[in-house]
């Protein structure tokens, strides 16, 4: 999702993975029905959100998900509903059982990146995800065209409502910064050399029924950007990657603290206003008007993490990731 000019939102190789696997039969089927106005207890969609089954681990070829073995606690026969993608990386992560501390706190790491599940104290994590990407861009700063490191984790949703039958869809995450230092290149400008951790959902036409059954938006939610404070809006086509529509809320949308003051910034937000927002400015735009009914859309999947375009050593932490939906009670069949 970046401008051959201008480095947007979450990256075309970060979405190859997702196209691949929500076009591949893993879409909710949604139905339409009439509704009331009486709300049905909460869904929660995220699945595992303390991370501590570990991850499929993906090969690093952008653009198909190829699973290369499993990121693990020591002895877990689990199956992982994550994955942890390393899109573009020279220097993967290898597959294997995580170096636990006397703390419980599980690592895999390399000299380019870590992985880490649990930690405690005031910092007390679920997750950190770290790039040293001064170790990817060892020969210099990417160049225009060139493709660029990301670590993300992601997964797909399951027996999502469709956006028609959400009543509410309440997104809580914390995130802190730990670290983001930029090693300046005499070629370094902002356009093509940047950092950003965010959050993207799939907002995807999920009948079965419909001609536009497979499309989708992307949904995001941006909690740092090396650029700015409060991260901008994006709202704008993915002519880099996927060739769907990217609808990014401005920062404040979410929380009015920034996460370059190196403390905990929190989101608690029901984003099915937003979620609307987006379908309603997607359509105005040209993109997914082969159905225009709230009945045919789902959340389907989501990722989360980096995208590092830039030669920048950066680590970020996040705890209490939920994302619950209320249903609206429906009559009919």
């Amino acid at each position: 999702m970046i401008s051959e000019s201008v480095f947007r939102s979450a990256g075309a190789e970060g979405s190859g993975f997702l196209v691949a696997v929500l076009l591949g039969g893993l879409i909710c089927v949604c139905r339409g029905a009439e509704v009331e106005a009486s709300v049905m207890p909460g869904l929660e969609l995220v699945r595992d959100p303390h991370f501590s089954l570990g991850f499929h681990l993906l090969n690093p070829t952008p653009g198909r998900r190829v699973v290369c073995g499993r990121l693990a606690p020591k002895g877990s026969k689990a199956d992982p509903v994550w994955d942890l993608a390393q899109w573009s990386s020279r220097f993967p992560l290898a597959a294997g059982p995580a170096v636990e501390s006397e703390h419980g706190v599980l690592r895999w790491s390399n000299a380019a990146k870590g992985v880490t599940v649990g930690g405690g104290g005031r910092n007390r994590a679920d997750l950190s995800l770290a790039v040293n990407a001064s170790r990817e861009y060892v020969a210099g700063a990417r160049k225009l065209g060139e493709p660029w490191v990301h670590l993300l984790v992601q997964q797909n949703f399951t027996n999502s409502p469709s956006l028609g039958e959400i009543g509410t869809a309440r997104l809580r995450i914390e995130a802190r910064l730990v670290n983001s230092r930029l090693h300046r290149t005499h070629d370094y400008t902002p356009e093509l050399h940047a950092a950003q951790y965010q959050m993207f959902l799939i907002l995807q036409n999920s009948n079965r029924r419909s001609p536009g059954f497979g499309r989708f938006l992307w949904f995001g939610i941006s909690l740092y950007d090396d650029r700015a404070r409060i991260p901008p809006e994006h709202k704008q086509c993915d002519t880099a990657g996927s060739g769907m529509f990217i609808y990014t809320p401005p920062g404040e949308s979410f929380t009015r603290r920034s996460a370059h003051d190196g403390e905990w910034i929190q989101v608690d937000r029901d984003l099915r206003p937003l979620l609307v927002e987006a379908l309603e400015t997607a359509w105005g735009r040209g993109f997914l008007d082969e159905s225009r009914d709230l009945a045919d859309y789902c959340l389907t999947g989501m990722n989360l993490g980096w995208e590092v375009p830039g030669v920048f050593d950066v680590e970020m932490c996040v705890r209490g990731l939920s994302l619950v939906v209320t249903t609206v009670r429906a009559s009919g069949p």
